[in-house]
Order: C-alpha cells, then structure tokens, then sequence
C-alpha cells in the first residue's frame, strides 16, 4: 500500500455505530463477479482482463456499463451482457456458494457484546445482496440491510452510509463506515462518518481517495482484537 503521502489514523475515535460494506468487506462476492463479466464479455467477444474487472468493484451496475462502454465502445451490446453476466452469475453461486470474509462472525460477536449496532449499506441492488446474504448464512446477522436500490444514489455518493445511520438512530459523525474499496471510501467520508479502510491485497489508496482521516486495518479481525481491547 502506498501511504506516506497520506495522514492516518493510529486508531478511531470515540464511536457509536458501524456501518458496512458487503461484496468484499463482508461477504467474499467479488469472484463471483468477475466471473460472470469475463465470461459475458468473453461471450461478446471482447476481453474482460481481471484487472479491469478489480476496478469496477464496489460500483453499481450503471457504473459499470458506462465503465464497460468506455473501455469497449458502442459495439458491446449492454442488454445481451447484462443478461449474459446475470446468468452465469447465478451459475456460479449454484457451483461455487459464496462465503462470508474471514472473520465477520467474531466481529459481529464482538459488536453485539459491546452494544454497538450496525448496519449493512451495499451497491448490490436488493434482489443480489439478499441472495449473497442467504446463500451465505449472514442474512439474519444484519438487522439493517441498505441497498442500492434504497436511495437515490449509490457510492461514491454519501446516500447509503446517510440511510444506515438514520435507521441506526446514530448521527453519520458517530459510525465508523468500513470499506474495502475506493468508492465507499468516499462515500464514506463525504457522508461524515469515520473511514476505516480494509483493503484488498496489493491495493493502492488512488488520488481520488480521501487524503486525511483513514484508519487502515489488515482485516475484520484486528477491528474485532481492537474493540475486545477497549475499556467497557
């Protein structure tokens, strides 16, 4: 990670919430992504480099056909990709499963013992994000579920960390806003909360990302050993 350029947090300040991200924060759904635009496009005849594909996560889909028709122009057929990729999505859940990230169960242990609520805020509109969620046994974990769907827009726009935090009752200023990608960053940030970044390996903090304020964490985990450390 490149960060000396960028002021940090050591650790966060005081906090009365958590907001989420899902696909690659909560739930290991980025595979099952990638796959389905590869093979989509491969269809189409155009190729789908992983690469590319780690740059559109934690996009919305109409984010990611303007990505898609940047790179390939007019000629892909965005209905028959959509469609393509939907179906070799559910394909792959049906083959594959999809799994929750390493440990969330403790964490969300972790929170619950400490009274902490928290929320779900995802790009995935509902129908996806509440398949992921049951495939992957995490959908009664969440008492607060927000999705794309649910706002009038999705990250980088603040909406979705707004929404969770009015539905937890805590002010944006008083929840930590978890994330693994570049987007909910500044989503994150833009709506006021506290950003803690739990990158992916190899990840970079762009120039896009905010400069000031990130608290980064190598994984759920070592947010799960922090709050176990705190005074009650």
């Amino acid at each position: 990670m490149r960060t000396g350029e960028y002021r940090l947090r050591s650790e966060a300040p005081p906090f009365r919430a958590v907001v989420m991200d899902m696909d690659g924060l909560a739930l290991d759904t980025e595979a099952t992504y990638c796959h389905a635009w590869r093979t989509a496009a491969a269809e189409l005849g155009f190729d789908l480099t992983a690469e590319f594909c780690r740059s559109l996560f934690g996009h919305h889909v109409d984010d990611v056909k303007r990505a898609l028709v940047e790179a390939f122009g007019s000629d892909l057929d965005l209905r028959r990709f959509h469609e393509s990729a939907q179906r070799h999505w559910y394909v792959y859940l049906e083959a594959n499963g999809v799994s929750k990230m390493p440990h969330l169960d403790r964490l969300l242990g972790v929170l619950g013992d400490r009274g902490l609520p928290y929320a779900l805020a995802t790009n995935s509109d509902a129908p996806y994000a509440l398949e992921v969620l049951r495939r992957s046994g995490a959908l009664d974990q969440f008492p607060v579920i927000v999705t794309r769907d649910q706002v009038a827009m999705g990250k980088p726009d603040p909406a979705l960390f707004l929404e969770a935090a009015r539905r937890l009752g805590v002010p944006a200023a008083d929840c930590l806003g978890l994330e693994d990608s570049e987007a909910g960053l500044l989503a994150c940030t833009r709506a006021g909360m506290i950003p803690v970044w739990i990158p992916p390996r190899q990840a970079l903090i762009s120039s896009r990302a905010p400069r000031e304020g990130i608290w980064i964490l190598p994984s759920l985990g070592a947010l799960a050993d922090y709050l176990e450390n705190l005074n009650p």
